[in-house]
């Protein structure tokens, strides 16, 4: 079927019926345009194209020809726009779910989103808590490692200094600097209670050391978790990312391709419309052309015709004129016959009888039809005084 070239229901823009008279066409037109008029509509600016319509569609079914030729495709005006208007409608309730599901869509990535930003500060908050633990738990086990290294540099003190009493220098110094004073019970007691003390501050110390580096290796194991949670939370919300990103790049890519197809299908239409023009032109020029040489033809044979006629009028002429030219010449021999016999009848007697006329071939006493009366023969040019029988 060929796309039409009106198509707009012009019947549906007057507001009647197919069957409306032209009264009624009239008065909804003067109507519609008070109601359409772009001096009343001045903010709306689809108001010119309306009235244009309008005015075409008064234009059109106004003209009893024109609406002859309407009404031929009316039916497939209505058709075509009850197509476009299904397709229109397809295609907003289309537009309308993806419109709603692209909100539920987006509605539901927020609230995925906000539920991973929570779990990823969440993560954090723990990490830093660690973090500061650790940062703590090292600095204590600085300090502890430094007091246990202060407690032993005193053990080594002390144990240099026990050694140093008994030692060679010592012996080979003595006669310079004099030997040492001998300690008393109460500094060795005193020696004694503080290698205890410091042996006794060595264990716990090396308790809390031991105790505060397990707490150190489990803090940093729990930091390495958190680390690979947030990482993992991070990855997986680089991952919604890319697949949200390649859903959008599919719904564009999708998008093209339906606004490539209904490019595609606009263009198809245009070429089948062109295509059916032309085929129509071509099919009107064809028609022309046949008519014409149709035309031509008959033209021909009615000049033919003329030319016969005009020929054959011509010799009915020549014939009329010969046959008037021997009737003028018969009658003109009839009357010279005619006039010869009144001069023969004028004259005497004995001059008719010397001057009649020869015995001709004409047989006047055979069975022809009479003629009554004092008659000329034709042929003969005999005079008949009573009757006789015609010449044949």
């Amino acid at each position: 079927m060929a796309p039409c070239e009106v198509t707009e229901d012009y019947y549906a823009i007057l507001e009647v019926s197919q069957s409306a008279t032209v009264d009624s066409v009239r008065q909804n037109y003067r109507r519609l345009a008070k109601v359409l008029h772009p001096d009343k509509n001045p903010n709306k600016p689809s108001a010119t194209a309306s009235f244009q319509s309008l005015v075409a569609a008064w234009e059109t079914i106004s003209d009893p020809g024109k609406r002859r030729e309407y009404d031929q495709k009316w039916a497939h005006i209505r058709h075509c726009k009850s197509t476009r208007e299904q397709a229109e409608k397809h295609q907003a309730e289309a537009f309308k779910t993806e419109q709603k599901r692209a909100a539920e869509e987006k509605v539901t990535q927020r609230k995925e989103q906000a539920a991973l930003v929570e779990h990823l500060r969440n993560l954090e908050g723990h990490r830093t808590n660690y973090e500061n633990q650790i940062f703590e738990l090292n600095r204590v086990i600085r300090k502890l490692a430094t007091d246990l290294k202060r407690l032993h540099d005193q053990d080594d003190e002390q144990l240099r200094k026990e050694r140093g009493k008994d030692s060679w220098w010592a012996y080979i110094a003595s006669p310079i600097y004099g030997k040492p004073a001998k300690e008393t019970e109460e500094q060795k007691q005193q020696q004694e209670t503080d290698r205890l003390q410091r042996l006794s501050s060595k264990r716990i110390k090396e308790n809390d050391l031991a105790r505060q580096e397990t707490s150190l290796q489990s803090l940093k194991g729990n930091l390495q978790d958190v680390n690979g949670k947030i990482a993992a939370v991070k990855k997986k919300g680089t991952d919604a990312a890319r697949a949200r990103e390649a859903d959008r790049q599919e719904h564009v890519r999708k998008e093209q391709e339906a606004k490539r197809r209904a490019e595609e299908q606009e263009e198809h239409e245009r070429l089948a419309k062109i295509r059916a023009e032309w085929a129509q032109r071509r099919t009107e020029e064809t028609a022309a052309h046949a008519a014409k040489q149709a035309r031509e033809a008959q033209e021909a044979r009615e000049a033919e015709e003329r030319i016969r006629r005009d020929q054959a009028a011509r010799e009915n002429q020549g014939a009329r004129e010969a046959q008037q030219a021997r009737h003028r010449e018969h009658r003109a021999r009839v009357a010279r016959a005619a006039q010869t016999a009144r001069n023969n009848m004028s004259k005497p007697a004995t001059t008719a009888r010397s001057s009649a006329p020869k015995k001709t071939l004409c047989q006047h006493d055979a069975f022809w039809p009479k003629v009554h009366g004092s008659h000329l023969c034709s042929n003969c040019y005999s005079v008949q005084r009573h009757f006789a029988f015609q010449c044949p």
